[in-house]
This record gives structure tokens, sequence and C-alpha cells, in this order.
């Protein structure tokens, strides 16, 4: 069963694309959440989120992972709903690590590598899973691209594309990408650009953008950034998978909570029917 949250966007998903509700599709929810590795955010804080926008979802891609203790706080949350899931930390990172959460009902995990020789102290995640109804199998990236330094996530950028673009496996991307994709202009800076200059590697935009309702600050709440930088991308090999995102919890106080001890990012939940 699609969580409330997850729910509303499958329904956004059917009406846009009325064949996806055919047997021949799949349902695959993601959700790509920054969860803040600060010195003042709580994890148990963090971890209640988790519990909340969880439920029906098959993969969280989490950045900023402070432990592997963490981590697991962060996977106990994710089965609050009610379904088994296994965790990925990634090794590099130091403090800031990448982590993928995983429904072990609906998906196998097959393999796991981190993409070492491209640059970037955060290594890209690379889980390699098996949808179990569909028994598709793809590859689920999470990234976490430089902040500060602009050349090395312009290369970080051009290099993982390539990579995921050469690989013989579809593959989901979530992460916060630090593209500063402005909602009003309707623009990123030259490393969005280069990241999705390739068609058949595909940004799943926000319904926010369309119903014109994208929070003020983008997805990080930093008034120096009105930017969504959290993304959900599809690489689907010409399958022509359809799919549907937004930006969620837009609630007006979340950012008033992150000074108490929440994530200054907000999640991006995805829908996407695979086959």
């Amino acid at each position: 069963m699609i969580g409330t949250l997850l729910r509303s966007l499958l329904l956004v998903l059917a009406l846009a694309w009325p064949a996806v509700g055919s047997c021949a599709s799949h349902y695959l929810s993601v959700i790509s959440f920054n969860v803040e590795s600060d010195r003042d955010t709580d994890p148990r804080k963090i971890a209640g989120d988790i519990a909340l926008i969880g439920k029906g979802a098959d993969l969280f891609g989490l950045a900023e992972v402070a432990s592997e203790e963490d981590a697991e706080t962060y996977r106990q949350a994710a089965e609050k709903a009610g379904a088994q899931f296994g965790k990925v930390f990634a090794r590099h990172g130091d403090q800031d690590r990448l982590a993928i959460l995983y429904n072990e009902t609906t998906l196998t995990l097959q393999g796991v590598r981190e993409l070492e020789r491209f640059p970037g102290s955060r290594k890209a995640l690379v889980g390699r899973f098996v949808h179990n109804a569909s028994e598709i199998e793809f590859l689920f990236i999470v990234n976490h691209f430089n902040r500060r330094d602009e050349q090395r996530r312009l290369r970080q950028a051009e290099l993982i594309r390539d990579w995921v673009l050469e690989q013989p496996l579809p593959a989901v991307l979530t992460g916060d990408h630090n593209f500063d994709f402005d909602p009003r202009a309707m623009r990123g800076n030259r490393s969005f650009e280069v990241f999705t200059a390739r068609p058949e590697l595909r940004w799943i935009q926000p319904e926010c953008l369309t119903a014109g309702d994208c929070p003020p600050n983008g997805t990080q709440c930093d008034q120096r950034f009105n930017s969504i930088m959290d993304m959900v991308l599809v690489a689907d090999k010409g399958r022509g998978w359809a799919a549907v995102s937004d930006v969620l919890m837009k609630q007006a106080d979340y950012c008033v909570r992150e000074r108490k001890g929440w994530a200054d990012h907000r999640p991006v939940g995805a829908v996407i029917a695979i086959q």
C-alpha cells in the first residue's frame, strides 16, 4: 500500500499517464532526503520524519548521514510503517556519508559499489537491485555533489552522467546535487545543464513547479538558496518509464523546526512506473 504522501503522487501519475494502470507496469517509490549531519541535528527527530513519509516507500537515498549508528536509527524508523528494511552505508565521506535504505519485501539487493575514481570526498553510492514483483534489475544511485568548488561539481556531473548512461541497466538517481535550480527562473547552474544535457537521463520535475506551490526556499532551509537541490532522475534505457515527483513536507513551519534539531533539507518523493 502506498503511503499518504506517495499515494498522492501515484494518483497524479495515473491521471497523467492512464496506461501505467495496466498490469504491465509496476510501481517503484523512492525518497531522496538530505538528513543534515551538523552538530545541531538530532537523528531521533529526523527519524520521526522518515517514519512519517516512509509508508509505501521502496527506497530511501540519504545524504549527510553522520555515522552508521545514525543510519541504523533511520533504518529502524523506515520499518515503523510495517515493512522490513535493509541498509547500505557508504565507506567514504567521513561524517557526511551517503546511505541507502531498501524495502526487503519488494526489493532484493544484488550488489553495492562506490564510484571511487570520480572526484569529491562523497563518492556516488550505487546499489544494484531486483524489483521482486517485476523481476526488473536496476541501479539505484545516491549522489551528493560538491557545494563550494564549482569546477569539481561540474566534473562530477559530467563523469557520473556518462557513467550512468554507459551502464546496461536502467538507473534511478537521487541525492543533493547542489544544482541550484531556481523554481521562479526555471534555471539551474552549469552543473545542472551538463547533468541533464542528454535526454537519456531525465529529471523527474516536482509537481510543485507546475502547480506554482514550491516552498519559497526550494528544498533547502537557507535564505541564500532559493533553489531545488534535491532531485530524483531516471535513465530508463528507452523503456518509457512514466514518473512523477514532488517536494514533500511543504508546511510553512518545516524550516523553523530546523533550528530545533530537524533537517535543513526537505525530502523529495517520486513514484516510477517500471516495465
